[in-house]
């Protein structure tokens, strides 16, 4: 499971997606969906990938990875088809041309059941600035990064912050809101852990994601189900949480995960911009 951290200073908790308590004897195997339509907020062009997997027993560690489903995409009707990539174990395909209110259909076929999803692009604003900080914190081991960002004056905007790599190629996630930041330049704080950041790379990727508030709050259960798993996120649990994929032949047996298009942006920051002794 990607580890989520939070912005708190304004991060509120907002409504709820369904949560369903089912019995989890295994015979139960469910349809696993990650799918993603991302742009860079300065291009027309896209990317679309998909992993599919299905649940797994609560003591397993291992993905049952799927890799013989069709699967494809309408853009305003016109079908775009994904093809699987066997090294990344996603199915792909690029997109040439994003509209920004295009209708998004996520259609997938695989052991005679069809799903679907639907999604509208989510914009996000451009990062302009991250620098090394000079605060302190508990940790020792933790250093500053201090991110800047201007959120546009529309009420209700979502993102999704993601910072690394990380050893072993992981990444931090945070979830977050523009609650009282709301039309205005905002500058935060997030502290990395440099025992595990410019481990493997000489540099540290910052990237904002624009969300729905729907996602933003399958974002919190997500999290608050992981604990409670101790860490395994391939297993069932006593409770399922219901993402926006929807299985038309048989709608009890729904799968888990979401469908989400979205704008990105990124700032990269090198080891070499650190002050004299920042990683000694």
């Amino acid at each position: 499971m990607k580890k989520l951290k939070f912005i708190l200073f304004f991060f509120i908790l907002l409504g709820c997606e369904k949560v369903i308590d089912i019995e989890t004897d295994f015979n139960d195997t469910r349809l696993v969906v990650d799918a993603n339509i991302s742009k860079h907020r300065d291009s027309l062009n896209a990317k679309a990938s998909v992993k599919l997997s299905e649940t797994v027993p609560y003591f397993s560690n291992e993905e049952s990875i799927i890799n013989d489903a069709i699967v494809s995409i309408e853009i305003n009707q016109k079908t775009h088809n994904l093809y699987y990539d066997n090294p990344t174990k996603l199915y792909v395909s690029d997109i040439n041309f994003i509209e920004n209110n295009s209708d998004f259909v996520l259609l997938i076929e695989h052991k005679n059941n069809n799903y679907t999803s639907s999604s509208k692009l989510v914009k996000t604003p451009k990062i302009e600035s991250v620098v090394f900080g000079d605060r302190k914190s508990l940790n020792k081991d933790e250093v500053e990064l201090k991110v800047t960002f201007t959120d546009p004056p529309e009420q209700g905007n979502y993102y999704l912050w993601k910072f690394g790599p990380k050893k072993s190629g992981k990444f931090d996630y945070l979830p977050a809101l523009d609650k009282y930041i709301n039309g205005n330049k905002f500058t935060f704080s997030f502290f990395i852990d440099k025992t595990e950041y410019l481990q493997d790379s000489d540099y540290i990727n910052i990237e904002i994601n624009g969300i729905t508030e729907d996602y933003f709050n399958y974002l919190n259960i997500l999290t608050s189900q992981a604990g409670a798993q101790n860490g395994r996120p391939f297993s069932t649990s006593s409770s399922v949480i219901k993402g926006n994929v929807v299985n038309n032949t048989n709608i009890e047996n729904f799968p888990l995960g979401y469908f989400r298009v979205y704008e990105f942006d990124y700032f990269r920051l090198y080891k070499e911009d650190a002050p004299d002794g920042y990683f000694d």
